[in-house]
């Protein structure tokens, strides 16, 4: 006897139902192309779900997903060294109204008419059933679904907000404009008028639509229950939607955005709904471990990851894998991010107490870097090739003069290629740019994401899959955002009525399980007394957590933080001895940085363009100052 399930895909199958999306002045008008007709069609539990699989497909499936990078590499925690990319023209200014990385509005106003084409079709019980014969599975799932829309019409609305919310010419703070139905072809001109909602409207929508969803989902799918169980893990759950809100009511607070109105009002909403996220969602801090980071596994997912995708394949490892571990090295971090790592001591590395030495860079540091950089000494890999990054960083290794043949890194004996400066005589190491162009622009790889699977890329051209994660909401987000709205609202040591904890004891609590601190963290104890110190150290260790997840882009336009840096790298050689001598390590002497590229940011950047096209056609848009 066939199941419920497999019945509806069949009964989709025949119907051979194809769900375009279609662009420019027709992202309103979702199509079914089906031979039996659109009222049959919106019969089949398979096409209606489908509207909302479009939804969830139009979440980028990879966590570099601007156009194969990071949108780190353009702030001054990374570089790419893939120079016709979008992320590097962002990085170096080139974005106008016409040309936007990071340009969502039709996908999000597609991916809203999906949403909303759902909702209304599968609100008539009468027409379409997910179960035939068992009305209250039946309930059930039409229940979570609808759930699911929401949340996914409030994860879009804030992936609009992030992207184009932003202060005009007369200060007023606007959003996007607010569309909750599906529209028709007779409402579509009318729809295409409509202004920007203000900033506010904005989020309160997508709170609302948050605390839709949160009061119709299950807070996570556990346990075997064909409608509620953990085969839907991946899908929208109530614990993320908490999160969103902390997320949401986090940026409206934030100076970018909060317009000088109501901003410690503003405050102790995001404290508060982090807070809430917390104890509803029961949220813990768990650093990401070293696993977590390069071998997660599906059937293990960290608790962490509230909402995620997932892809079994070696994208990732292609594109940012040293050239000598035949990847193309495309992510470089900075030094500048290399330097926001603390000691183990929990110490900066410019405070004298921290015992930071420039030409032993990497030792006594954060675990986290580890985590997060493939430095000079690091693994690449598991076994496999044996090599580490000593063998890969490495640009030039000083040699005897007699010295005619030598070990290339990967066991084979080559002939010296020299380079020769007085009588000093040099082999170009593996990750010399006469080794391979694409060696790292820094001295730095990509560690975090990339799996350190053995012989993951090799030159007969194995290709080994691993799985990975894209961790589009993680509870962590909501335990910075307490501790940044706390700190903000009632200071460092204060602690927000309704709330449970202050900034102080919060961060003391995650830099103690990040670091290893233990009970102790004299560091923190000299920035209990300011809020201005503790908020750049509460900014520092979100950069470090959130690291290479396409947060810092936007935390730093929120926060209005320096746009225009100068991205920072370091060079090392390696002596006859074995010796190693850095240069760009040391952060208490300018003079010997070493500049790999330019930010060329100006303060129109905290905010984005709209889109040309959406301003032609519709004179009721009012652009962000400065476009």
């Amino acid at each position: 006897m066939k199941t419920m399930k497999t019945i509806r895909y069949i009964l989709g199958m025949l119907a051979s139902v194809s769900l375009l999306i279609s662009c420019g002045d027709d992202h309103l008008e979702p199509k079914v192309d089906t031979p039996y007709g659109d009222e049959f069609a919106y019969t089949l539990p398979a096409t209606v779900e489908g509207f909302l699989t479009n939804a969830y497909s139009a979440i980028a499936g990879q966590i570099d997903h601007y156009d194969g990078d990071f949108l780190d590499a353009a702030t001054g925690d990374a570089v790419t060294n893939q120079f016709g990319s979008s992320v590097y023209a962002l990085g170096g200014g080139k974005m106008s109204t016409v040309s936007n990385p990071l340009g969502t509005w039709d996908g999000a106003y597609s991916t809203f008419q999906w949403i909303h084409l759902f909702q209304q079709k599968s609100a008539d019980t009468a027409t379409v059933k997910w179960w035939i014969s068992d009305e209250i599975n039946d309930a059930v799932e039409r229940r979570r679904l609808m759930g699911e829309s929401y949340f996914l019409r409030a994860f879009w609305g804030m992936e609009l907000l992030r992207v184009y919310g932003g202060a005009t010419s007369s200060g007023e703070v606007l959003g996007y404009p607010i569309i909750t139905e599906f529209v028709e072809e007779d409402q579509k001109e009318a729809v295409l008028r409509l202004p920007r909602n203000t900033y506010e409207e904005c989020v309160s929508q997508i709170l609302a639509d948050c605390d839709s969803a949160i009061s119709i989902l299950p807070m996570a799918y556990t346990g075997d229950d064909v409608i509620l169980g953990k085969a839907h893990i991946g899908r929208a759950t109530a614990a993320a939607a908490y999160v969103l809100k902390s997320r949401v009511a986090t940026f409206a607070a934030s100076p970018a955005f909060n317009g000088g109105i109501d901003v410690q009002a503003k405050w102790e909403r995001a404290a508060l709904l982090s807070q809430e996220a917390i104890e509803r969602a029961n949220l813990s801090y768990k650093p990401l471990s070293y696993t977590d980071v390069t071998t997660p596994n599906l059937a293990t997912t960290p608790a962490d990851y509230l909402f995620r995708r997932y892809h079994n394949n070696n994208s990732l490892e292609n594109r940012n894998l040293p050239p000598a571990f035949w990847g193309s090295g495309r992510t470089n971090p900075s030094q500048n991010l290399v330097d926001a790592f603390p000691m183990a001591n929990g110490y900066p590395i410019t405070d004298l107490a921290s015992g930071y030495d420039p030409q032993d860079p990497f030792a006594g540091r954060d675990p986290r870097l580890t985590n997060t950089v493939i430095y000079n000494g690091a693994p690449v890999e598991s076994g496999g090739r044996g090599m580490e990054a000593s063998d890969v960083i490495a640009e030039y290794i000083i040699l005897d003069a007699d010295t005619t043949m030598v070990d290339d890194g990967l066991g084979n004996m080559t002939e010296v290629i020299t380079v020769i400066s007085d009588t000093v005589i040099y082999r170009e190491g593996l990750d010399s740019p006469g080794y391979d162009y694409r060696c790292t622009r820094t001295g730095y790889y990509l560690r975090k994401w990339i799996s350190d699977k053995a012989d993951m890329l090799t030159n007969v051209n194995q290709k080994l899959n691993a799985e990975h994660m894209h961790p589009i909401i993680r509870g962590a987000e909501a335990i910075y955002n307490l501790m940044e709205a706390s700190n903000e609202a009632a200071g460092p040591m204060g602690i927000v009525p309704g709330c449970s904890v202050s900034a102080f004891d919060l961060l003391k609590h995650t830099r103690s399980k990040a670091i290893d601190l233990g009970a102790t963290d004299p560091y923190l104890d000299t920035q209990a007394d300011n809020t201005d110190d503790m908020r750049a150290l509460i900014q520092n260790e979100r950069r470090l957590e959130f690291a290479f997840e396409n947060h810092r882009y936007f935390d730093m336009r929120r926060w209005m933080l320096p746009l225009a840096e100068t991205v920072r790298g370091m060079k090392v050689t390696q002596d006859v001895d074995g010796v190693y001598t850095y240069e760009g390590t040391d952060p208490n002497s300018p003079d010997t940085f070493i500049e790999v590229e330019t930010r060329n940011y100006d303060d129109r950047f905290y905010y984005h363009p709209l889109p040309y096209g959406e301003m032609a056609k519709n004179p009721n848009l009012v652009n962000n100052i400065g476009w």
